[in-house]
């Protein structure tokens, strides 16, 4: 489900990475080596029978010192890191094949990272700023008035932030709301949904269920019957 991170996930073996989207999970996808998942505001489905995976998550604009801007053009979409970073991915990938212990492999995806940014980048300080505003309650936020806030213009700021973040100011907050609701729903026994609604700022109940279907593929109350050891991910029986 979408959180607003970015992240790679390498295979360490030499099966492909699997994934699948489209209508009831059907187009099945796969990349071989590493892959570079962009941010999403959708949801889809992993192979759980994959053998051996792990991946690195970026906080978000987290990915923006190592691919610098333009992180908009990864946004719902898998990409294989050698379109991006050339052969020495694919040598990098056979390096974590070829490695057996899990502590060594993150230690060199790790080294990899640090040695492969070409150089610092920092975030626009409009970006930062922004950022920042949006944490504390992400419904009570409007974009034009933290755009405002930063000193630009409407449009240069919701370019910025779409480069550097990967997201659109308002996606952004859409998914950090969904996530709120996710965070505090998860592990509780009992929900009253209309309490949860209104808490996070959805106008209605047909408002809150309509988002939370968008980014989950699940009704709140389906999503809470099936939910797993994890809040963002759900088991799935094909």
């Amino acid at each position: 489900m979408p959180d607003a991170i970015s992240g790679h996930a390498a295979a360490t073996t030499a099966r492909p990475l699997c994934w699948y989207d489209g209508e009831a999970y059907g187009r099945r996808n796969r990349l071989k080596g590493i892959a570079i998942c962009g941010t999403h505001a959708g949801h889809f489905a992993i192979d759980a029978h994959q053998p051996e995976m792990m991946g690195v998550q970026f906080k978000p604009g987290g990915a923006f010192p190592f691919f610098g801007p333009g992180g908009g053009e990864f946004h719902n979409r898998h990409i294989s890191l050698e379109d991006v970073a050339g052969a020495g991915a694919h040598r990098l990938h056979m390096r974590l094949v070829e490695t057996p212990d899990p502590a060594a492999k993150l230690r060199l995806l790790r080294d990899a990272l640090l040695e492969g940014a070409p150089r610092v980048l920092a975030w626009h300080p409009a970006v930062s700023h922004a950022l920042a505003a949006f944490e504390p309650a992400p419904h009570r936020v409007r974009v034009a008035q933290v755009a405002r806030e930063a000193d630009v213009s409407h449009r240069r700021f919701i370019a910025m932030f779409t480069s550097e973040v990967g997201l659109t100011p308002k996606t952004y907050l859409r998914i950090a709301r969904f996530q709120r609701v996710l965070k505090r729903v998860w592990q509780m026994p009992d929900v009253d949904w209309a309490e949860i609604a209104a808490r996070h700022g959805y106008y209605d109940q047909s408002h809150f269920i309509r988002e939370f279907r968008g980014f989950s593929g699940f009704t709140p109350a389906a999503y809470f019957a099936a939910r797993g050891p994890y809040r963002g991910h759900v088991p799935l029986h094909r």
